[in-house]
């Protein structure tokens, strides 16, 4: 079975920070509090310089860690962390620990609200942006009655940069998780395209491998049957044949149904694909079914890849089975193979007299998608004279469309 190869693409900041993350988890979990300390430190070193003296230093030193240790757990339970804020108000709210002075708890607040809500919009449903407002909005509405009860006007002061930073935060939580979820989509149909694709390559090769290989063994049971008694050596010869090709075929779909049962692929039975040099051996084997097939291979020849020479071997190979199976009167086969510099032009052409309600529409289509995949055409068709023609082209430059 041919495997398919995976070429390694330029990954981003994002897709690299996403592997991080997958393969260190605690470090990211705590990655609020690293940058909480490298910023805090700078903070500290500012303040001193500017002989800004720290109120209640311990305390703000405890209302920090109280708000940033919850934040390890913000990607399972984001809305319970942010309920948590609750526990260090108990301790900022009595001691006015807001505005100058207190840079050690504001920056820690604001780092842990920042991530808290983030992951709110991130990971849970959007409905809960709503509870998250409202308890945002009431702790947020103590701290505002204890320490900053002016009126009106500065109600209005003290909420709105609150509110225009939390709207803030849930855009940027919907961008990227929209982003999210576009990608997630993508990939679910990218999946779903690739199992179609898979399925319908499966029934074509079921398809070819069943239909050829049974058309020669009926051919062949039919010709051992009228041989029997008068020459009991072709029958036994014809018997032989049925053998040899029924575990051929048996072999070819164990190979292809192992990849649907496989769960690694290292179980996979691989096997090389039919290609052209195996074309001789399809040739003999139709003629031991008793079709008389004439081979022509013209031109100078040129590599082509495993897939394009398995889609001309099955051409080929589907071509003489509809010989064997619907023509009627007598039955003469030519398969011509005409190298060219721009392509391979197959074709394979008989004189019996087609019969039209045989029905091999699926085949033909079959061979249609083969071809097409490499940029290359399939005709087929009666022909003025009688019998019926496969016309294939496959391009030099034909690469695989996936």
């Amino acid at each position: 079975m041919a495997q398919a190869v995976n070429v390694s693409r330029k990954r981003g900041l994002w897709q690299r920070v996403s592997e991080f993350d997958s393969r260190h988890p605690l470090l990211w979990d705590l990655f609020p509090i690293f940058l909480y300390v490298f910023f805090g430190c700078i903070g500290a070193i500012g303040a001193a310089l500017g002989d800004v003296e720290l109120r209640h230093p311990a305390w703000q030193v405890v209302a920090a860690l109280l708000f940033l240790v919850p934040t390890v757990w913000r990607r399972r339970y984001p809305f319970a962390v942010l309920l948590s804020q609750a526990v260090p108000l108990c301790i900022t709210v009595p001691l006015a620990l807001t505005g100058v002075g207190s840079g050690v708890v504001d920056g820690a607040a604001a780092l842990s609200f920042t991530v808290v809500v983030y992951n709110i919009v991130l990971r849970r449903p959007l409905r809960l942006l709503w509870w998250a407002a409202a308890a945002s909005l009431a702790l947020s509405l103590v701290d505002w009655i204890v320490n900053h009860p002016l009126g009106v006007g500065s109600f209005i002061g003290y909420f709105a940069p609150g509110a225009v930073y939390f709207g803030f935060i849930v855009a940027i939580g919907l961008l990227v998780r929209t982003r999210r979820d576009f990608q997630s989509t993508q990939r679910d149909q990218a999946t779903r395209e690739a199992v179609s694709d898979e399925r319908n390559r499966i029934a074509r090769e079921m398809h070819d491998i069943i239909g050829h290989n049974l058309a020669v063994i009926n051919a062949l049971a039919d010709g051992g049957a009228y041989a029997a008694a008068a020459s009991p050596e072709k029958a036994k010869e014809a018997l032989e044949v049925i053998g040899r090709t029924s575990r051929e075929a048996l072999g070819e779909l164990r190979r292809v149904l192992s990849v649907l049962k496989a769960e690694d692929p290292a179980e996979v039975e691989l096997a090389p694909q039919p290609g052209l040099s195996d074309m001789d051996a399809l040739i003999e084997r139709v003629r031991e079914a008793g079709l008389p097939v004439v081979l022509t291979v013209s031109g100078e020849r040129w590599e082509l890849s495993e897939n394009q020479q398995l889609a001309v071997y099955r051409t080929v190979q589907e071509s003489l089975t509809n010989v064997l199976k619907h023509a009627k009167g007598p039955k003469r086969a030519e398969v011509s193979l005409e190298y060219r510099g721009e392509g391979l032009a197959v074709t394979v052409s008989n004189s019996g007299n087609r019969v039209d309600e045989a029905g091999t529409a699926r085949g033909l289509a079959g061979l249609a998608e083969r071809a097409a995949a490499f940029g290359g055409t399939m005709m087929a068709g009666p022909e003025a004279h009688g019998g019926w023609r496969v016309a294939l082209w496959m391009p030099a430059n034909g690469k695989e469309r996936r």
